[in-house]
């Protein structure tokens, strides 16, 4: 019994080719994307350039610059681009998420910060409603220790 030879076999007996050696990655998930807030101001400080950044991460900075007033002439200064490029990015879905992230983190931090605001003026308030009523607490010794002096002269006297 023969075998057929295809045109991907060779002459060489089975035991003598040799398998060719890729490595093998037991995990082949690529490590998920994380927004980095530093990129956004590298921009603004004409510290970075678009082709340096992957797709995620020219949403996430077009995004932040436009989160923060910049307009797309300036974005493209910055960012040492096209102007129709920065479009295309603005247009790009994953740029309307970044911008929506952006915005809730603003509004989220904008809270906290008006919380622990409102929390130090409360926290100054009252450590001026303590001082006030120590100040009445000692108006008030004072004025029964007056009284108690009149008293006794009073009764020294009569």
């Amino acid at each position: 019994m023969t075998q057929e030879l295809t045109l991907f076999d060779t002459l060489e007996p089975t035991s003598q080719r040799s398998r060719p050696t890729t490595p093998r990655r037991t995990d082949c998930r690529p490590t998920p994307w994380q927004p980095d807030d530093h990129l956004i101001t590298a921009a603004q400080a004409g510290q970075l350039h678009i082709r340096n950044l992957t797709q995620e991460d020219r949403s996430w900075v077009v995004a932040g610059l436009t989160a923060r007033g910049h307009t797309a002439e300036d974005t493209a200064h910055m960012l040492r681009c096209s102007l129709r490029l920065i479009k295309q990015i603005r247009a790009h879905p994953m740029t309307a998420v970044s911008l929506y992230a952006q915005t809730i983190a603003v509004e989220a931090e904008t809270a906290r910060l008006h919380a622990k605001t409102t929390k130090r003026a409360h926290a100054y308030e009252l450590e001026d409603l303590r001082m006030t009523a120590e100040r009445y607490k000692r108006q008030r010794d004072e004025l029964i220790d007056q009284l108690a002096k009149q008293s006794r002269r009073a009764e020294a006297k009569a």
